[in-house]
């Protein structure tokens, strides 16, 4: 005994199933495949035995909806920061004072902890170890590497 799916609801499934697995998988990109696939069961539905056409369609969708949907998806979906100024600083709290464990020398690039981790970090002063500076923001092209200022204690 055989059971055969028609084109369409295997396309249709499939897209369901993959579309599914992106609650699973991070990342926001694999909905776009999920979309392809019911764009296919479309096509499937009206021409059952082109499956050169029905994975053309699979593409197109596909790649159509990644290229214009994901950027619009993602501020809706993900959210904007609340920061106070105009600079995304993502989750670093600008303000926070940390504690310099060697010398950074101005314009140069030195490794800071913060929140527990080694973080990059630059300063246009120069910051003795043992004293403390602020995170005034983030690199706008490294978003990983912090920018500080040495805090002068009176």
């Amino acid at each position: 005994m055989t059971i055969n799916f028609a084109p369409w609801l295997i396309w249709f499934l499939t897209g369901i199933v993959v579309m599914l697995a992106e609650l699973v998988i991070p990342g926001f990109v694999i909905i776009f495949f999920g979309l392809g696939c019911l764009g296919a069961a479309v096509v499937a539905a009206i021409a059952p035995g082109a499956y050169s056409i029905q994975l053309v369609a699979f593409l197109i969708v596909s790649l159509t909806a990644l290229v214009t949907l994901r950027k619009m998806a993602m501020h809706i979906f993900v959210g904007r920061s609340e920061s106070s100024g105009g600079d995304d600083t993502g989750n670093v709290s600008v303000g926070t004072r940390i504690k310099i464990e060697q010398d950074i020398e101005p314009g140069c690039e030195a490794r800071v902890r913060y929140r527990g981790t080694m973080w990059t970090a630059v300063s246009e002063d120069r910051i003795p170890s043992g004293s403390e500076a602020e995170i005034v923001g983030v690199d706008k092209i490294n978003r990983s590497c912090l920018k500080l200022k040495a805090v002068h204690r009176l």
